[in-house]
């Protein structure tokens, strides 16, 4: 089975957390975000694979702007635009913050509105994550999650529950982990 651009994506940034647990603990018990630090390592584990090239970060839009990170995969051009988001739920071993995840959320479909306006005619992919998602929210409360899922698919004009098939959830402890999405956007 051949995977698509997104599979590989989501896969490459799971290994990217995987290997790094020890930056991810840390981002997650201060909820601190880590955007820069990913950005950088998610452009080197794609220049790693085959069919990837021109791996370019800020590169520019034709219509004005810059993307956090533009290659080209089978001869065509991708852009990206990348969020780490995170989250305002209580779990064991992550200090009590009250963080934004509203304005976060809001961060993540204005960065969809980016890619549908400025992309084209290139490809745009939307990458994010959330983080710390508690392994009890998801067991006991999972609406909790879906209604920002739904939220961003509704003012995005995503397909519905596709951020939800999209989710590759990285365990970080045994009490929370990282969401990672990858949204072929145009």
């Amino acid at each position: 089975m051949t995977q698509t651009v997104c599979e590989i994506l989501s896969s490459d940034l799971g290994e990217i957390l995987s290997k790094r647990k020890d930056v991810l603990t840390m981002a997650c018990q201060q909820r601190a975000k880590f955007e820069g630090w990913l950005k950088f390592e998610f452009a080197v584990e794609i220049r790693r694979q085959t069919g990837f090239s021109e791996i370019i970060i800020e590169n520019s839009y034709t219509q004005g702007g810059r993307s956090d990170i533009s290659f080209r995969y089978m001869n065509e051009k991708y852009q990206v635009e990348m969020k780490t988001a995170n989250t305002s739920w209580r779990v064991n071993g992550v200090e009590t913050l009250t963080r934004p995840i509203t304005m976060n959320i809001d961060g993540i479909i204005d960065d969809i509105g980016v890619l549908k306006s400025k992309c084209p005619p290139d490809h745009g992919l939307a990458v994010f994550t959330l983080f710390p998602i508690p392994q009890q929210l998801l067991r006991y409360y999972p609406d909790k999650l879906d209604s920002h899922l739904h939220r961003i698919e509704r003012e995005a004009e995503l397909e519905e529950a596709s951020l939800k098939r999209a989710m590759n959830l990285i365990p970080i402890t045994e009490d929370y982990g990282v969401g990672v999405f990858v949204i072929h956007i145009v």
